[in-house]
């Protein structure tokens, strides 16, 4: 069976700085790749499934040279590997899903996609 794509939005592998601060503090990590609708990334925390996000992520310009743009959305927790936290553990990888995203961010996060493509 082939591989066909079911995604609706296409997506970007890129490796980006992420910050998520909540009542334990700052957590740092990685995105692995992100699209109009989601983000998949990695961080050294356990995030539960169903888990509500507001997060800001710093998008290179390319028709800027050295400048960011400053994406911010809400989201959904939909899927955390390893499904469970394990003090084992020092990498969970996360999906999220968008739930908002303001009209001037998805501006950048477009171009930035259909740059990247």
């Amino acid at each position: 069976m082939g591989g066909r794509e079911r995604r609706k939005s296409p997506r970007v592998d890129v490796e980006l700085p992420i910050i998520l601060e909540g009542a334990d503090g700052e957590v740092r990590g990685k995105t692995l790749n992100i699209s109009a609708s989601g983000i998949y990334f990695e961080l050294s925390k356990y995030i539960e499934p169903m888990t509500k996000l507001r997060m800001g992520l710093a998008i290179p310009l390319a028709t800027e040279n050295g400048k960011e743009g400053i994406v911010q959305f809400d989201g959904i927790v939909v899927r955390t590997e390893p499904e469970t936290e394990s003090e084992e553990t020092k990498v969970y990888k996360m999906a999220v899903f968008f739930t908002k995203v303001p009209d001037s961010s998805m501006g950048i996060l477009s171009k930035f996609i259909s740059t990247n493509l």
